[in-house]
């Protein structure tokens, strides 16, 4: 017999003031990076070996990009360059594991972009993160990712697991600078309004209120003695 029941979800939450963006050129200055050239971000770490995250669509996706613009450049967290690096058709710069936060915002801030190209996946917090750092977001529409981009309004969805659909969402947030700036002051005010501690905590609030007031009309006890 199904039972019907309320649900309601409550998403993690995140420090919108530990997790803020920092100037673009100055983040690019303490990286090291060539100023004045789009940049786009895609995390490293055991995604070439799990297929679940999509490194092979993300490659093609480049290869796509690399025959209509030259002008991009990436760079990629999680990992040391290694030794036989894939080539991906554009200058690509690897930060290496950063383990604490201030480095991971400083890695996130100057990109242009940041790119998750899984398969699956639930509420990535690497794609949160960005958010909250004003860094627009390019994905699949599928998993938790449409939960964490608002498609062409806070970074772009492409269609599920297509590498044309994808290249085209990276170069649609690309080419327009000013775009480009308005997807991430919008993802930045998104990570604000609903990942913040305070909102996520008014959310487990209102779930908790609703308990008590059922059980209060159903005349049981929500948190019964022993």
């Amino acid at each position: 017999m199904l039972v019907s029941c309320p649900a309601m979800s409550v998403p993690n939450c995140l420090d919108t003031a530990r997790w803020q963006p920092i100037d673009q050129q100055l983040a690019r200055e303490l990286l090291g990076l060539p100023l004045g050239v789009p940049t786009l971000l895609f995390g490293a770490l055991g995604g070439g070996e799990d297929p679940r995250k999509g490194f092979d669509l993300l490659l093609q996706a480049l290869g796509q990009l690399s025959c209509q613009r030259s002008d991009l450049q990436l760079l990629v967290f999680g990992q040391l360059a290694p030794r036989e690096p894939p080539q991906l058709g554009f200058p690509t710069h690897y930060t290496g594991r950063l383990h604490d936060d201030l480095s991971l915002r400083a890695l996130y801030s100057p990109a242009d972009l940041m790119v998750v190209p899984s398969r699956q996946d639930n509420l990535p917090n690497t794609a949160v993160e960005a958010h909250a750092c004003g860094t627009p977001v390019v994905a699949f529409r599928t998993g938790g990712l449409p939960d964490i981009v608002a498609d062409r309004v806070t970074g772009a969805l492409a269609e599920p697991f297509e590498p044309a659909s994808l290249a085209v969402a990276i170069r649609w947030v690309l080419d327009d600078p000013r775009r480009r700036r308005a997807l991430g002051a919008a993802a930045r005010e998104r990570a604000e309004r609903l990942w913040a501690p305070e909102r996520v905590a008014g959310m487990y609030a209102e779930v908790y209120g609703q308990v008590i007031e059922r059980s209060a009309q159903k005349g049981t006890s929500t948190f019964p003695l022993r």
